[in-house]
């Protein structure tokens, strides 16, 4: 897909450079004249700032350089884990294993007063994968291989979380993350059971954590969020097994954490779409906090 899109913007007439940071925007009368990169500058009419929501270096660029930068609400929460079978079974009942129906998928949410707990990037098949973008942080995110056809399914369970600083709430929780996991990216793990009754320690069996093929450490995911973080997501998951028979089941497996659900922060914008107080800089995408993607194959 990347090496398409690649060739596709090539054959069109554009130019494409890797290994190639942003590092700063030149501005001449409200206007960006030039991107200024770890390599030089490139001279621009307009400039689309497209970044992914993970970008921390260029908000922190844009809010000491007096753009517009807000707080927006986000989610976080844990990586669930049954088998594919089971979801399956649960979902398409007696017709499980139909090739016709393909891998069971599954979007569920609960909601009390202003606070929601939802299930995000479902994974039919796939694996739960390492997402750090900074040393010393652990955080989660999921793939599915394109068959989709693994032993495992996962998803996020997420709660929705409006911090007055979000990046560093984020931090918080990925850094306690890495130092409950013992260091080395190992992820903290804990059965549903576990999680449920406010115990730690059960070794996963039945269903056997993705995560890095097992680099993982047994350890109480509650004690890494705030106390209503982890009430919603025991909710979550309770209330869930309505939905889909057996998605409380004890021996599913929790790994910590996901933080990246979408962008912590929103790049203001005005009626013609550029960046607030600029005639040419267009905050675009995730990354600016105006729109939540997954990229997925067909």
């Amino acid at each position: 897909m990347v090496a398409g899109i690649d060739s596709r913007i090539r054959e069109l007439g554009g130019e494409i450079r890797y290994n190639t940071k942003l590092t700063g925007i030149s501005v001449s009368g409200g206007k960006a004249a030039a991107a200024v990169t770890d390599s030089g500058e490139i001279k621009c009419g307009q400039l689309i700032l497209a970044t992914g929501h993970s970008a921390r270096d260029t908000y922190a660029y844009l809010m000491n350089s007096g753009f517009a930068v807000v707080p927006k609400p986000f989610s976080v929460g844990v990586r669930i884990e049954h088998l594919r079978k089971d979801i399956e079974r649960a979902i398409f009942r007696g017709e499980a294993g139909n090739p016709k129906l393909g891998h069971a998928e599954y979007a569920l949410s609960k909601r009390v007063g202003s606070e929601c707990v939802y299930t995000f990037c479902m994974c039919p098949g796939g694996e739960v994968i390492a997402a750090a973008s900074e040393e010393g942080g652990v955080v989660t995110n999921g793939m599915s291989r394109f068959r989709r056809d693994g032993v495992n399914s996962n998803a996020a369970i997420a709660v929705s979380v409006a911090p007055d600083d979000p990046i560093g709430f984020q931090r918080r929780l990925e850094r306690a993350a890495f130092e409950t996991g013992g260091g080395g990216y190992a992820a903290p793990v804990q059965t549903v059971g576990d999680f449920l009754s406010g115990k730690h320690g059960t070794e996963p069996s039945r269903i056997r954590p993705t995560y890095m093929n097992g680099n993982v450490k047994i350890a109480d995911l509650a004690a890494l969020f705030p106390e209503n973080i982890t009430k919603m997501l025991k909710l979550g998951i309770k209330s869930f097994d309505a939905n889909i028979a057996g998605f409380s089941v004890p021996d599913a497996v929790l790994t910590g954490v996901e933080t990246r659900t979408s962008a912590p922060v929103r790049v203001l914008r005005g009626e013609n779409m550029t960046a607030v107080g600029y005639d040419n800089i267009y905050p675009c995408g995730e990354g600016a906090g105006n729109g939540n993607f997954k990229i997925q194959t067909l």
